[in-house]
């Protein structure tokens, strides 16, 4: 909810309601509360409040640092092992992502495009890279939500992942490097104007 935009920077949070609206005991709640205090999404004011932190721009920028490093080391590695089923599935979630579009489903949109990334990271053999990503996203996911709701700016994305596709099956590390980067640096810069 937090990642989403559903609950908002500033918002305070209560240990007590979110136990309640989920029907469980405050001791997961608490628990939850801890990881993303550590996660730095919220702050926890012992014996005062727990309020959702603002967007931090330092958190965002080396967040998108990070993961253009790291997914251009996936998909470079990805073309090692990379097959015609591997193929059909990556151009079925480019397709998916196209249909969630037309739907105006921006949240299914952005379901396939992280599912996009997943494979890429699965096919290289290092999703052990992948969890370092998802750790690293937590930042960017909040802006991503913000962003996916301008249609050319989800249109262009997936233009990106055919030109990715179709640089692997290529067999072109150089360019396939290279329209990682590209769109990797076309969704930072997207985050960076919104912030």
């Amino acid at each position: 909810m937090i990642t989403r935009g559903v609950l908002k920077p500033q918002q305070t949070l209560s240990d007590t309601k979110i136990a309640s609206a989920m029907n469980i005991s405050k001791s997961p709640v608490r628990e939850s509360l801890k990881r993303l205090e550590q996660d730095e999404l919220i702050k926890i004011m012992p014996q005062s409040k727990t309020f959702i932190l603002p967007l931090n721009q330092e958190k965002i920028n080396g967040a998108c640092k990070l993961r253009e490093a790291i997914e251009i080391l996936l998909v470079s590695e990805a073309m090692n092992y990379v097959t015609e089923d591997d193929f059909l599935i990556l151009n079925s979630l480019i397709d998916k992502q196209q249909q969630a579009v037309n739907k105006n489903n921006l949240e299914e949109f952005f379901e396939y495009d992280v599912a996009f990334h997943h494979k890429i990271a699965k096919i290289a053999k290092l999703l052990d890279g992948w969890n370092i990503l998802e750790k690293v996203n937590i930042y960017m996911n909040r802006m991503r939500y913000f962003a996916t709701n301008d249609v050319s700016v989800t249109s262009q994305a997936i233009e990106e992942h055919r030109k990715i596709v179709l640089a692997m099956k290529e067999k072109n590390k150089t360019k396939v490097k290279r329209e990682m980067r590209l769109h990797l640096e076309r969704v930072g810069k997207s985050l960076k104007k919104l912030l």
